[in-house]
């Protein structure tokens, strides 16, 4: 019988991870260090001093060409060419403001929320396919492993958001306008460059107990109603599938996919029980 080797193989590749210093992403972060990654972690917030040696924190506006491009040439200049790029960061739930209706919403919090979470991801994603570029034509390609993007969307470019379509229609910009243009586009770069996308569920990061506690229905309409586990996602789970889909060990024939770590989820709720029956 063929033995197997189930390790990652994740060692000594050159991973950046934009929103590194967010809940999800620190997490993120931790777990390429874990997998023996030098990690680049690049977040708007201020870097706070690492001593892991294989760590780099940058300070970063990923709407910002001229940061993006900054802060790559830091992490190149630090740990080489960005082999696997993460493209977490993005302006989420938490911290958009949410509307009764669109007709509510102003057009500055829409351009806004573009500006982050799909130019941002733009930027990111042709900083990390130029510096894969540079590095083939200058003949280092064979050097190169584990060379993938992996985007991070979300259910509601899936299912919607009302209330935020905003949010919603960048995310499905990165999973159904950015991933299927760069599945064609990266392997013409670098023959084994994939792109794929995360797609989590309502995910129990510290802020969503408290979400659930000021909001009693929250729970139910978000992580049970629609949700076949009926249980929110652990941000470990969410960072176990970026590490996944970046491990060539694991995933070289994973290219162009979404995968949704969500619980089962299948929908929206679309009416709660109060707006059915007012007088309840």
């Amino acid at each position: 019988m063929a033995s197997f080797d189930l390790s990652l193989r994740l060692d000594e590749t050159h991973v950046l991870v934009t929103g590194g210093a967010g809940h999800i992403g620190s997490v993120t972060v931790a777990a390429f260090l874990a997998a023996g990654a030098y990690v680049t972690s690049l977040d708007v917030a201020p870097p706070k001093p690492s001593e892991h040696p294989r760590l780099l924190n940058v300070q970063a506006d990923i709407s910002s060409e001229q940061s993006v491009e900054a802060a790559w040439k830091q992490a190149t200049d630090r740990f080489g060419v960005v082999e696997c790029c993460v493209a977490l960061a993005s302006l989420d739930l938490s911290v958009l403001e949410h509307h009764a209706t669109l007709a509510d919403m102003v057009v500055e919090q829409w351009r806004r929320t573009f500006e982050v979470n799909a130019q941002g991801t733009f930027l990111t994603a042709r900083a990390w396919l130029r510096g894969v570029r540079d590095a083939v034509q200058h003949g280092n390609g064979r050097d190169l492993k584990n060379v993938g993007l992996v985007m991070v969307g979300s259910e509601s470019g899936h299912f919607g958001e009302r209330g935020n379509p905003d949010y919603a229609s960048t995310k499905a910009t990165v999973q159904y306008g950015l991933l299927p243009s760069l599945k064609a586009d990266a392997p013409r770069v670098y023959e084994h460059a994939r792109v794929n996308v995360v797609s989590p569920g309502p995910v129990n990061t510290p802020r969503f107990p408290v979400e659930c506690a000021e909001n009693p229905g929250q729970l139910y309409a978000d992580a049970q109603a629609t949700v076949a586990l009926r249980k929110p996602v652990e941000m470990s789970s969410v960072a176990k599938g970026i590490v996944f889909l970046a491990s060539d060990a694991w995933s070289a024939h994973v290219h162009g996919q979404i995968l949704n770590v969500d619980s089962g989820k299948v929908g929206k709720l679309m009416w709660t029980k109060e707006e059915c029956d007012p007088q309840r």
